[in-house]
């Protein structure tokens, strides 16, 4: 069973976010807001983190990214970035061309589909004990 943190200041993402890793066997912790999430990382050191962008700012998500991958003791954990910036915009990150500048193991969109959202929560927990 893997420990997962969801961030993400919307109740009702967190809760269907919950109800799909739980009914897999996944312990969730929750934080509503960037820096509580950081703080429970460092208290909780879950085995995967699910990072919204937009919370009490429009980019808090990239920063609390770049505290997590910058702290010598968080900094392997997985992060799986959750936007809506494509919906809202039509930009699309990209692992391979954005990870210079946004340090995170992958994104996935909003709204995530279940079978999606698991699939890669797996892929980033099966490569945890992988080099990176």
């Amino acid at each position: 069973m893997s420990k997962i943190l969801i961030i993400d200041d919307d109740v009702d993402i967190v809760e269907a976010i919950k109800i799909v890793l739980e009914s897999k066997g996944h312990k969730t912790i929750t934080a509503y807001e960037g820096e509580e999430g950081y703080k429970k990382a460092a208290a909780e050191r879950p085995d995967l983190i699910i990072l919204d962008v937009v919370m009490k700012t429009k980019d808090q998500g990239f920063q609390i990214s770049y505290k997590l991958k910058n702290h010598p003791e968080l900094s392997k954990i997985p992060i799986l970035m959750l936007t809506s910036v494509g919906r809202e915009t039509g930009f699309r990150f990209n692992k391979e061309t954005d990870e210079d500048y946004l340090p995170v193991d992958d994104f996935v969109e909003k709204p995530v589909k279940p079978n999606e959202l698991l699939s890669k929560v797996n892929k980033l927990l099966h490569s945890v004990s992988k080099p990176r």
